[in-house]
């Protein structure tokens, strides 16, 4: 055994001193802007079981403006000002809220817990009164000169007097409540936008989706009373968003509605939807064995969540046809994004102009036209308090700490976000449609935009980094182009491609422009070089060639087989005797590519519907590959037991639809082309055509080729 180091008798047993100094510092480090330092106080008053906040700015013309925060919750006792509220870092909300205790009136649970947001009032001015007074007591003051208080060595000599007065001034008769005047503000002038900005914050305290009865905020601006003039009414501009999703999730079940109504003037149905217990689909990360539904171990610490969100259009052509235009595009810009709330009262600083929290601008890259980006969504989701402890706020008040609760978290909103998102693409394309007519869409051209890129590159200084993606890129296009040409398939659904090819080019040029990281932009280049490479592997034929299908078929199990074991799923197959096999005229690249990404579709769907299972158990997950003769012409059908197709299949084959929640769309579309290409068709034949096994009750996929195509 190690023997242990005997340490010296100390010669001096010394006491940790705090600077006065570090209450200043404490204040300027902690809350981030005067906005969040009148937020803070305000939430003190939730905290304190008020039901009405007023802050009020005076003297903004005189030259020593002034911010009185008065509200009417319980008040402090003189033990509570001298043990709590003048006592930095106390614990005593944080035992309020791990010992469930509510307050007395509203029965909430307190919002604080480090005992720092009272130093929002050091943050806003160097001159602190405060008055208070408790139910059924008398009312007390203090004043606190920060000048005056720095001049103290050590925070232990600082002595801040209590004041009673003997009669009431603020809190008369049965009043009671709590009342904060700051002067001496740090900022000596406040603009009509800095005063609408307060206004903008206070209000968002709570939910715009909800009765504020319970909590309300009023700002007042001596003199200028003009300024908060004009605000649009969230309430009814949030009621005039074509789209509206609401959800809840408690680990169990994920309920949703869904509501599209297409502005007026405009002849399309609108579309309502719902379910009381659907999957939750969450996004997959290759080659591993993570989850793909959320469930009850995705909510330990965080507890249920629920929510809403409508959504906007970016098209011109479209937005100006929702009334109020243009209280709308100012208050989208001001008051877009998606917000948290805890017991209803908001999370700073989630959902603020600058905060892209969830990532939706970048996840906009691949797929610009059907993800939502920040600007055109309002959002609220909702947290229980007490059966969240996961989710712990950071101390500078801006957001939760981004530990394992945290991540949880954001993947689910992201969830259902993906789910609206869904949704929303669907009634999306009708719209459009409506708006600006069903022509033939045009081939957008891509030079221009390549050229502005490769320019942008230079002047940015990343030729060597960025130039490899951009020349790929171009290589690519010119093939696809030249394919199309030939092979008669400039169509819809290949403009689509190109159009949103380049938005992607157009998307990257304007992040090197604004000079945004570089991983960020590398990000998008990457992003952008691939879509073209599988456009143009789809389309690029090496010749036209003898598939022997049966061949084909199993060269696709053996490539796949390893996540056949690894995801439990029994395979088989029905593919016929040497007399009956099948010979087609085409590319055996392209019928490989199809089949690879019918399987994995199933493997993900198949997942879905259900749960995974110990190893060694029997696999319920069924997938059948089978050559018939029963749809009109030699086929070749895929079959699964997973959770089968809810849409039409005109629909399943568009570019860029998808369910999955980090699926490109480009699956089934690749799969439709690819077997247009090999002079067959793709279709969603009914299982009733099909004399399938009955456990096989889920997608089922045919690729039906004519006489002409079958060698004989």
């Amino acid at each position: 055994m190690k023997k242990r180091t005997r340490l010296p008798e100390p010669v001096r047993n010394a006491p940790m001193r705090a600077r006065a100094r570090i209450l200043s510092l404490l204040g300027e480090q902690l809350i981030g802007n005067d906005r969040l330092a009148i937020f803070e106080l305000v939430k003190n008053a939730y905290d304190a079981d008020a039901s009405h906040v007023l802050v009020e700015l005076d003297g903004l013309d005189d030259g020593s403006p002034s911010i009185v925060v008065q509200d009417d919750g319980e008040g402090m006792s003189l033990e509570t000002i001298t043990g709590v509220w003048l006592e930095p870092g106390s614990d005593h909300r944080q035992v309020q809220r791990e010992s469930l205790e509510r307050s007395p009136k509203f029965r909430r649970l307190p919002l604080g817990e480090k005992g720092v947001g009272r130093f929002a009032v050091h943050k806003l001015g160097n001159r602190i009164t405060l008055i208070t007074r408790r139910r059924g007591e008398p009312e007390y003051r203090i004043d606190i000169d920060w000048d005056r208080l720095l001049k103290r060595k050590y925070l232990a000599q600082a002595r801040i007097p209590v004041f009673k007065h003997q009669k009431p001034k603020f809190f008369e008769g049965a009043k009671h409540g709590t009342r904060i005047e700051i002067g001496s503000l740090k900022r000596d002038k406040w603009t009509r936008g800095d005063v609408r900005n307060v206004l903008r914050l206070l209000t968002s305290i709570n939910s715009p989706f909800e009765d504020k009865a319970a909590f309300r905020t009023e700002l007042k601006v001596a003199g200028h009373e003009d300024w908060l003039a004009g605000l649009p009414s969230a309430a009814e501009l949030i009621e005039g968003a074509p789209w509206r999703f609401e959800f809840s999730f408690d680990g169990h079940h994920f309920s949703w509605s869904y509501r599209f109504r297409a502005p007026a003037g405009i002849k399309v149905s609108g579309r309502e939807l719902s379910s009381a217990s659907d999957s939750l689909l969450l996004p997959t990360k290759p080659g591993t064995r993570n989850r793909v539904v959320a469930d009850a171990e995705m909510l330990k610490g965080i507890g249920p969540i629920s929510g809403k969100l409508v959504a906007y259009d970016k098209d011109p052509k479209i937005r100006r046809l929702i009334p109020q235009i243009s209280l709308l595009t100012d208050f989208l810009d001001a008051s877009s994004g998606v917000r948290v709330y805890r017991d209803g009262i908001r999370v700073f600083n989630y959902g603020e102009p600058e905060d892209d929290w969830l990532g939706l601008d970048l996840r906009r890259v691949n797929r610009p036209t059907e993800r939502l980006s920040r600007n055109i969504v309002i959002g609220a989701i909702d947290l229980d308090l007490s059966k969240s402890p996961a989710l712990r706020e950071k101390t500078n008040r801006e957001g939760f700490d981004e530990n394992d609760g945290y991540r949880r978290f954001h993947e689910l909103v992201l969830a259902v976000i993906s789910k609206f998102e869904t949704e929303r693409d669907l009634d999306k394309d009708r719209l459009k449609k409506a708006v600006e007519g069903a022509h033939d869409a045009i081939i957008i051209p891509v030079e221009k935009p390549l050229a502005d890129l490769r320019r942008a590159i230079a002047e940015a200084g990343l030729e060597k980094e960025l130039l490899p993606y951009v020349d790929k890129v171009e290589s690519d296009y010119t093939q696809v182009r030249e394919l199309m040409l030939r092979s008669g398939m400039a169509g819809v659904n290949l403009a689509l491609v190109f159009h949103e090819a380049e938005r992607g080019v157009r998307s990257l040029y304007e992040a090197i422009r604004r000079k945004q990281d570089f991983a960020s932009i590398e990000i998008q280049a990457s992003s952008l070089m691939r879509m073209f490479e599988d456009i143009a592997g789809l389309l690029k034929q090496k010749g036209s060639g003898r598939i022997a299908v049966r061949e084909t078929v199993q060269t696709a199990a053996r490539l796949a087989s390893k996540r056949f074991e690894r995801h439990q799923i029994k395979a088989t197959f029905s593919l016929g005797d040497d007399s009956e096999a099948l010979v087609l005229k085409g590319s055996e690249d392209l019928l490989l590519g199809t089949l690879s990404n019918l399987i994995d579709n199933s493997i993900y769907w198949l997942r879905v519907r259900w749960p995974e299972v110990a190893d060694g158990e029997a696999p319920t997950r069924r997938l059948h590959i089978a050559i018939t003769d029963e749809l009109g012409g030699r086929s070749l059908v895929v079959a699964d037991n997973g959770t089968g197709f809810q849409d039409d299949p005109d629909v399943l084959i568009r570019p860029f639809f998808t369910r999955r929640p980090d699926g490109m769309g480009l699956g089934l579309y690749y799969a439709s082309v690819a077997t247009q290409l090999n002079g067959g068709r793709l279709e969603f034949p009914d299982k009733t055509d099909l004399g399938l096994p009955t456990e096989l009750d889920g997608a089922l996929i045919a690729l039906v080729f004519p006489d002409g195509r079958v060698v004989k």
